[in-house]
């Protein structure tokens, strides 16, 4: 189940990418999503977690951004605020939500500086409060959507994952 996310996030990446374009309010940040999705069925075994999150960020950026270890060390970061705040809050729909607002806005914090810092690029806070908001409406649908889909088939086919 945990690869059946990531495959269908890191698709839906590519292609809502190439029919959506920046100045939309949903920009698709899925495959961030998934990661805060798969972490419970890890059951506690972060070493493992964070293995397959390198592995995903660097698919992410071998095939979306032609760089090499800029989501590799995003994701990794995303991955141990994501481990830190499970540890601290339990597992529900509601904590799920809370980390995904948390993990898109330093994604795109993060991104932003980086184009800033290397690219010469002026800091304007606003582009960068758009590109905030403008990822979290469809990313927060779609966390609710697959933390819902996820939870049916758990209970269905009796899947284990940490509390």
């Amino acid at each position: 189940m945990i690869v059946f996310i990531s495959m269908i996030s890191f698709l839906l990446d590519g292609i809502l990418s190439k029919y959506i374009l920046p100045p939309s309010l949903f920009l698709p940040l899925f495959t961030i999503v998934s990661l805060v999705i798969i972490y419970p069925y890890f059951n506690n075994n972060d070493f493992r977690y964070f293995k397959y999150i390198a592995i995903v960020g660097l698919l992410y950026d071998i095939t979306y951004l032609n760089t090499l270890f800029f989501n590799f060390f995003i994701f990794m970061i995303i991955g141990f605020i994501v481990g830190v705040i499970s540890y601290l809050l339990s597992n529900n729909l509601y904590t799920s939500i809370l980390i995904t607002i948390i993990v898109i806005t330093i994604y795109r914090i993060v991104t932003y500086l980086f184009v800033v810092i290397f690219k010469n690029y002026s800091f304007n806070f606003y582009e960068l409060l758009e590109s905030i908001y403008s990822s979290l409406i469809l990313n927060l649908i779609y966390c609710i959507l697959v933390y819902i889909l996820t939870e049916i088939y758990r209970k269905k086919h009796k899947i284990l994952r940490s509390k």
